[in-house]
């Protein structure tokens, strides 16, 4: 089983020189060496990797059709040094199609939302609340991952050129993100605010927690949930709702919407909006906008347009 366990090193080494991190797939490939040591298992199989992606007890198929397509991709790699491998065919196990869709939310949501976040607190401190408010805001004009925001160091954030520095983001890439100018504001205000309460201390992240440190996800996820139950947006008990991450949706979904409104075209504007989202393909901006009601609405005005146009 070294052979194996070897060969999923060089196979981790070898995507990641290409910009994956890869760290769900190393710890699934790690668990599926220890499987095949434990079966005296010499080749990949497609009858083991089934066997050994449906070990946990789970009733999500998209669970193990995640599982299976990690050893799928190293069995493809693997097969190159091994020709006894058998790679998975990818209608084992296949994932099935999600019925989920964002809360894209109205521009009057997000207005209530970040006003809300500067409404005082019992027991939070200014910072908290300058902090959630620029934070939120952020997201919802920019359309940044909300790891992104969260890892913003202080020297990314250029307030007099007005582009943030997004570093070692999703796949390992870097972008430049330029702001509008309200944009700006916003950040020089929060910024001037925090050099306030850390009165002459030096901290490296730009965001900041009341203990001066940097913010974490679930601080900043409860603290959304906790906001959009108090706004209505979701009910005391749901476990479902608005997410952070649905601010991502909202902005990718609103630029398209101005292009149709203004007359663009949208299949023009994508690649720049890709860029800016910082995704590696096509692809992913269109599952962002795909089958979303008000873009297919302005889809069909645009056809509309179109087919009752003078020949």
């Amino acid at each position: 089983m070294n052979g194996l366990r070897a060969g999923v090193a060089e196979y981790l080494e070898l995507r990641r020189s290409l910009g994956f991190r890869l760290k769900t797939d190393e710890r699934l490939l790690g668990q599926f060496a220890d499987f095949m040591e434990r079966h005296r298992a010499a080749h990949i199989t497609a009858k083991l990797a089934v066997q050994w992606a449906q070990q946990p007890a789970s009733t999500n198929a998209n669970y193990f059709a995640g599982r299976l397509r990690a050893v799928r991709s190293f069995a493809r790699y693997r097969i190159l040094t091994d020709p006894r491998t058998e790679v998975p065919a990818t209608d084992l196990l296949p994932r099935q199609k999600s019925t989920f869709r964002p809360h894209i939310f109205s521009n009057e949501e997000v207005t209530r939302l970040v006003a809300a976040c500067l409404q005082r607190r019992r027991g939070a401190k200014p910072i908290s609340r300058w902090s959630r408010y620029t934070i939120f805001g952020l997201l919802s004009v920019t359309g940044m991952r909300l790891g992104e925001v969260l890892n913003l160091d202080l020297d990314d954030v250029d307030l007099d050129q007005g582009v943030i520095t997004v570093r070692n983001a999703k796949f390992g890439k870097s972008r430049l993100v330029p702001v509008h100018s309200t944009t700006r504001d916003v950040l020089r205000l929060y910024r001037e605010r925090r050099d306030e309460f850390l009165a002459g201390k030096s901290i490296k992240p730009f965001f900041i927690s009341p203990i001066c440190r940097r913010i974490t996800h679930t601080t900043l996820e409860l603290s959304f949930r906790r906001l959009t139950r108090k706004l209505g947006m979701r009910g005391a008990a749901d476990k479902t709702g608005p997410r952070l991450h649905d601010l991502r949706h909202t902005m990718a979904v609103e630029v398209l919407r101005r292009c149709y409104r203004a007359g663009a075209d949208p299949e023009r504007r994508l690649p720049a909006l890709s860029t800016y989202l910082g995704h590696t393909h096509l692809n992913y901006t269109y599952w962002y906008l795909h089958q979303n009601p008000s873009l297919m609405t302005e889809a069909v005005v645009r056809l509309q347009h179109r087919w009752e146009a003078p020949a």
